[in-house]
């Protein structure tokens, strides 16, 4: 068999590489024979803590931890007031970071987390609340391992999806059980807590194009799968259990875009979640995609939202702790300002998110933000309390198309060329408080 003629940053194919998803041009669909593993049942109700459901915390990387240990990064964050850590146990790219004993994941370990038992020891006699972090769906390893259990493309599913990352096939029930079991593996090592981010199908117009081989002939709904998903690995741990979501799920109703994050739905099997309201990821909000100060007005508005929708259980948004697309108003007041509209919105906790690991200025607002004690500072910020405005229903899209407010009886704000409809910016009403 030759080399596949696609290699890509993230593929693990060298010219040495013997794995199936690396030597083959065509991949054959053909499916391994599997029996999907029953597990005991747990039920859906876990207690979370108050610490846990007041969680303040960073991500960290596995190899930041690394270098400089569970202690130190614990003394690190109670310099900035916080309490929590949420670390990589399935990375980015489909690597398990510690020593694991599961069968399918042994071609994708790669130990920077030697001791998982005694690193979250030492975290908790730090007080620290630990969150291990499985990226879910998203894996640039396994696929290439059994190229069978990967979201296919191609006129008869001869290639690997691959538009930015590989994806697993979430229709599969050995994939399902693989995520479950090193769930219960972390759940083993004394995490509090554990955190499925990509909970999600692909995005974008070659998604469409995409083969999922294990699915049926009349598939369910993305957004039921995630959910069904969901309620399997609550059922089978004894623990909470939190995902992570788009931001951008917050600003609208239901999953329009398809890929499974139905807030109200995913709600109903885990005790937290964290939609991700990085201000950076918000620039079609704005005319010619330049993110001004009001970001921080569509940031507690999608809050506000996804308080709503998600009931009874914690919402622990993601901010930024980076300058990425807002190096303009980058500092300590960008930072607070989150934080302040995460609280005012109704969220119980927040957790950074930074891969980079250069924390400066964050750890300098949280310390400007709290007082000693760590609770945060009361009517630091003129902001209001809840944003009330046309521009921020209750329900319905966030600056929804023109022909959407047309048929609510609504004045048009925006066309386009031709007439075509194009969605509203973020101008006039919401570039002021209300």
């Amino acid at each position: 068999m030759g080399k596949s003629r696609f290699t890509f940053p993230y593929s693990p194919c060298t010219e040495k590489s013997k794995l199936p998803g690396c030597v083959a041009k065509r991949l054959d669909t053909a499916i391994v024979p599997y029996t999907p593993k029953t597990y005991p049942d747990h039920g859906l109700a876990d207690t979370m803590t108050e610490q846990g459901r007041h969680a303040r915390g960073f991500y960290i990387t596995p190899m930041y931890l690394r270098g400089l240990g569970a202690a130190r990064t614990a003394a690190a964050m109670k310099r900035g007031n916080l309490d929590t850590v949420v670390i990589d146990m399935k990375d980015d790219l489909g690597h398990l970071t510690y020593p694991s004993k599961i069968p399918l994941g042994q071609k994708q370990v790669q130990v920077l987390i030697d001791d998982p038992v005694a690193m979250v020891k030492t975290f908790h006699e730090q007080g620290m609340y630990v969150i291990a972090r499985i990226v879910s769906f998203k894996d640039s390893r396994l696929p290439y391992v059994r190229p069978d259990l990967a979201v296919r493309i191609g006129a008869h599913a001869e290639r690997l999806y691959s538009v930015g990352e590989n994806w697993l096939d979430h229709y599969s029930p050995e994939v399902q059980d693989y995520l479950i079991d090193i769930a219960l593996e972390l759940q083993s090592f004394g995490f509090d807590e554990i955190q499925f981010d990509y909970m999600r199908f692909p995005r974008g117009l070659p998604s469409t194009h995409a083969t999922w081989l294990h699915a049926d002939a009349k598939p369910a709904s993305h957004a039921t799968v995630i959910a069904n998903f969901l309620e399997k690995v609550d059922r089978a741990l004894a623990m909470p259990i939190s995902a992570d979501v788009f931001g951008l799920t917050t600003l609208v109703d239901g999953d329009p875009r398809g890929l499974g994050q139905h807030i109200e739905r995913m709600a109903k099997y885990v005790e937290a979640i964290s939609p991700m309201m990085y201000a950076n990821g918000m620039d079609t909000y704005f005319r010619g995609g330049h993110i001004t100060s009001q970001v921080i007005n569509l940031i507690q508005c999608g809050l506000q939202r996804g308080r709503q929708k998600a009931g009874g259980i914690v919402l622990r948004p993601y901010l930024q702790g980076y300058s990425n697309g807002v190096e303009h108003m980058w500092g300590s007041d960008f930072v607070m300002d989150q934080v302040m509209a995460a609280q005012h919105a109704g969220s119980e906790g927040f957790l950074f998110w930074n891969p980079t690991m250069r924390n400066g200025v964050t750890m300098q607002a949280m310390r400007e933000l709290t007082r000693k004690g760590g609770a945060l500072v009361a009517g630091r910020d003129p902001r209001p309390k809840h944003i009330s405005a046309a521009w921020c229903p209750a329900t319905g899209n966030v600056f929804g198309t023109t022909a959407e407010r047309e048929k609510k009886g609504k004045r048009p704000q925006a066309t386009g060329a031709a007439g075509k409809v194009v969605a509203s910016r973020c101008t006039g009403a919401c570039a002021a408080p209300p």
